[in-house]
């Protein structure tokens, strides 16, 4: 079902991520969900283990147009008065649009900004 699907993981699904989630498509992350999950960590220990884990999972770019399509987001969000988005969301989202990946995610931001960005958000059943 998944071949070929691009799935940029939000923090919040990479967290509650099981096995059945690797079959949804290739899970990739950014620069965002690094440093998030990276951010998480209580002991260079952990720091060291996360960053292990992570090397798995294949980078999608961030770059100056991400940043301009997020800006454009918030702009066009804030035209109707629903700009409270958090940044990594907003950045996350943008990066799934450069990249023509569906974002997987638990988080209630997602459905918002499809509605400025062209991707498509996949909430994570937990």
């Amino acid at each position: 079902m998944g071949l070929g699907r691009l799935l940029l993981a939000d923090k919040s699904a990479l967290e509650r991520a099981t096995a059945e989630t690797l079959e949804l498509g290739e899970i990739c992350l950014c620069a965002v969900v690094r440093l998030e999950m990276l951010y998480s960590a209580r002991s260079a220990g952990e720091y060291q283990q996360i960053e292990e884990n992570l090397a798995a999972f294949r980078d999608l770019r961030m770059d100056a147009e991400t940043i301009a399509t997020a800006l454009g987001a918030q702009s066009e969000l804030g035209r109707q008065g629903r700009q409270r988005i958090p940044i990594p969301d907003l950045l996350i989202a943008a990066c799934a649009q450069q990249h023509q990946a569906e974002v997987l995610h638990v988080d209630r931001h997602y459905d918002t900004l499809a509605t400025v960005l062209a991707f498509k958000p996949v909430r994570l059943v937990v």
